[in-house]
């Protein structure tokens, strides 16, 4: 959802007097998000086409609803293109505009593609991918690693804070499982809080928690008197990322994506049952640029995280370091490259100076 926003800025800037609409499905975060941005969108049904019995064939019923619903759409709607940017939803809308002719693009912001999209990436007319890693994953040629698009406000949060002075001491981290947060992560920062308060060195936490996990979360810090903030979740992450000297986090693509924005050394805990082990892929690919470390999360243990933060905590040369490393990673002008790509291979090239 938040790429697809990203995009939607892009090709708004780059075509003034265009518009944009979504496609999702009621249940998901993006039947708030959208509409609050201004966006309108259409709800269709969608599911998860996996395994046998009853739970497969619900998730294949609702996608067929889902076609018919989407082809609705688009005659409606009548769009110049479709961008699939992942979810349930993008299946059916995407195949939607392949049988309609409706050019078809996809971005795809992991390591290793879902089999979706590498099933509709034989329909797109290109993929632009967030990772190099994806690329071997579609037909020759047609794919390019654009980087993963970023929302304006927070691109433009990065480029300040970048320009800023650090954050004041002491060492802060930012933690998060991601916008519905994890139980092992916030275990993991409490036990290190826990440490932190007993003298194991200055250091604090600026924890999303997700809104299931908060409450608990909160009572356990006021109780103990911990070195952590909490916070449920926020879509003005820039603000936190501002914050802080260091992220540690699963290795989601979007959030590594706006974590070398802001040029934050990271440590990485993939998610150890993401589909594919595509968060082992992302992180390996964006620690080998030198922008952090990683762990399985069976190795992850308080004592070893806290000694990693704390190196960076203790030895600016080597902090500077993985920040260039996370630097080099960043794509700030992803959206608009891929925009600007799309709209050249629907003919509607744009003025290279906007």
């Amino acid at each position: 959802m938040f790429p697809g926003i990203a995009l939607a800025e892009a090709f708004l800037s780059l075509s003034p007097g265009g518009s944009v609409s979504f496609v999702g499905t009621e249940g998901g975060l993006e039947a708030k998000v959208v509409p609050a941005r201004g966006f309108a969108i259409d709800f269709v049904s969608a599911g998860q086409v996996r395994g046998k019995g009853a739970g497969g064939l619900h998730g294949m019923a609702r996608m067929i609803g889902g076609l018919g619903a989407s082809l609705k759409v688009l005659r409606r709607r009548r769009p110049d293109f479709v961008f699939g940017v992942g979810g349930y939803a993008s299946v059916p809308v995407s195949l939607a505009a392949f049988a309609s002719g409706v050019p078809l693009f996809l971005q795809e912001q992991n390591a290793v593609p879902g089999r979706a999209n590498r099933m509709l990436g034989r329909m797109a007319r290109r993929v632009y991918t967030g990772f190099g890693g994806a690329s071997p994953y579609f037909p020759s040629g047609r794919a390019s690693a654009s980087g993963n698009p970023v929302r304006r406000e927070i691109v433009e949060a990065a480029v300040m804070s970048r320009s800023c002075s650090p954050p004041p001491a002491p060492f802060t981290v930012f933690a998060t499982g991601g916008s519905q947060g994890a139980r092992a992560i916030n275990e993991l920062v409490i036990g290190m809080g826990r440490a932190v308060r007993s003298g194991g060195g200055g250091m604090r936490f600026l924890l999303q928690t997700g809104d299931r996990e908060f409450t608990n979360v909160e009572n356990v810090v006021k109780e103990e008197d911990l070195p952590i903030e909490p916070f449920p979740f926020t879509d003005r992450i820039g603000d936190v990322f501002a914050r802080c000297h260091a992220v540690l986090m699963r290795a989601g693509a979007l959030s590594l994506a706006e974590a070398a924005l802001f040029g934050r050394p990271c440590v990485l805990i993939p998610y150890p049952f993401a589909a594919d082990r595509h968060q082992e892929k992302n992180a390996e690919e964006f620690c080998a640029g030198g922008g952090g470390i990683w762990f399985r999360q069976e190795k992850a243990s308080g004592e070893r995280v806290r000694e990693a933060l704390s190196l960076w905590a203790k030895d600016p040369d080597r902090r500077k370091a993985a920040e260039e490393g996370a630097v080099a990673f960043s794509r700030p002008d992803a959206a608009m490259a891929i925009i600007r790509s799309a709209l050249g291979e629907i003919g509607r090239g744009v003025d290279e100076s906007v």
